[in-house]
C-alpha cells in the first residue's frame, strides 16, 4: 500500500494518504505535505518538538495539523522528517516531530506552499485498517 499520492489540480496540489490507523494516516499526510515542499533527505535530525492541536472534527484537525507543521517549516526553518503521533482523538492530536534546519541552497523549494485548505478536505475510515485522508494545498 501507499503511503500517500499526489493529486493534480488547475490551481492547487493535493494528497491523498492512506494508513492502517488515523494515526498511520495522519502521519503519512505530514510526509506527502513535506514531499510537496522538497527533496530533502534529513540527515541529521537536530530538531524535535512536540505538536499538539486541537479540531472540530477530523477534517479540521487534518487542516490544522498541517498549518502548524507549515508554520514550524516557514517560521522555524526546519524540514520535518519524522512524524511520530502520540495521541490522537476526533479532536485532538499530539505528535513528535523531527527535522533538521532547512537549506533552500542545498535543497531547493519544489512548490511554495501557503496553507493547507478546507477544499475537499476529508479523512474516513474505508473499513477496518484502512484510513484514508485527502487535501489541498494553496500554492
Amino acid at each position: 500500500m501507499k503511503s500517500y499520492e499526489v493529486l493534480n489540480h488547475t490551481a492547487d496540489i493535493g494528497i491523498v494518504a492512506w494508513g492502517k490507523s488515523l494515526e498511520e494516516v495522519f502521519a503519512h499526510s505530514a510526509q506527502g505535505l513535506f514531499y510537496l515542499i522538497a527533496e530533502n533527505p534529513c540527515y541529521k535530525l537536530t530538531f524535535e518538538t512536540t505538536v499538539s492541536v486541537d479540531g472540530n472534527d477530523y477534517e479540521d484537525l487534518l487542516v490544522t495539523w498541517l498549518n502548524e507543521l507549515l508554520y514550524l517549516f516557514d517560521v522555524e526553518q526546519v524540514f520535518l522528517c519524522e512524524f511520530q503521533i502520540t495521541e490522537i482523538g476526533q479532536y485532538f492530536v499530539k505528535a513528535k516531530v523531527k527535522g533538521e534546519t532547512y537549506n533552500s541552497a542545498k535543497y531547493p523549494l519544489k512548490h511554495s506552499v501557503k496553507a493547507c485548505t478546507y477544499y475537499e478536505a476529508r479523512v474516513e475510515e474505508q473499513k477496518p485498517d484502512l484510513w484514508r485522508a485527502q487535501f489541498y494545498l494553496d500554492i
